[in-house]
């Protein structure tokens, strides 16, 4: 009688999603309301990051280095949960994950080759001139802001993510140059105020 009541189990069929090129389906203007970044911009990315990204397989299903790199400027650009952008994309939750990850860390590895502190004198006598040649500020080396970066509260040591305005974030402060080029963007984990930071950040730098 039981053998009677007993489903046949059904193998729930595999859908590859996702596979449609990002770049070849939007205009450049809905590419920056998504990512934040137009074609050019995030192909000159790809290319950067592309030999830390590129699988060494031959399956079709295996996702590009565009795919991985738009999944990542999806997930930075809209803060939101990961299972939500793979159902926006097309994609698991598991491989958005995956692709996150793998795209943060590719950045971490190059961005030496971006952010720098000016540490000859030359530099720095650049950087003074020009913002005394735009405002007429002497002494001038960079500009200093901090903002709280929202996060999901993480399971360890969580109370310390919570800020003033009582959610997760990430305090980060950033300097930029007369050109707005970033100098320095190092993050604290600290719910402390930006004067604090401050005073920290100009001895770090």
């Amino acid at each position: 009688m039981a053998a009677l009541l007993m489903v046949p189990r059904q193998r729930k069929e595999r859908i590859f999603r996702g596979m449609v090129s990002h770049l070849n389906n939007l205009t450049d203007n809905e590419m920056r309301i998504r990512y934040r970044f137009g074609r050019d911009s995030i192909a000159y990315i790809c290319n950067i990051v592309g030999d830390k990204l590129r699988r060494s397989t031959a399956k079709e299903t295996a996702l590009t280095v565009e795919q991985q790199v738009c999944i990542a400027l999806r997930f930075y650009a809209s803060g939101s949960f990961l299972q939500v952008i793979g159902d926006t994309m097309g994609y698991d939750k598991a491989t958005v994950s995956r692709a996150v990850n793998d795209v943060t860390n590719a950045l971490l590895d190059v961005k030496d080759n971006f952010i720098q502190w000016p540490k000859d004198i030359n530099s720095k006598n650049r950087m003074k001139c020009g913002f005394h040649r735009q405002m007429n500020f002497p002494n001038v080396l960079g500009c200093i802001d901090c903002t709280h970066i929202k996060i999901q509260g993480p399971s360890e040591d969580e109370a310390a993510f919570v800020n003033r305005k009582g959610f997760h974030s990430v305090n980060v402060q950033a300097v930029c140059d007369y050109e707005v080029v970033t100098l320095c963007l190092p993050p604290y984990w600290l719910t402390v105020s930006c004067n604090t930071v401050s005073t920290t950040l100009l001895v770090n730098c």
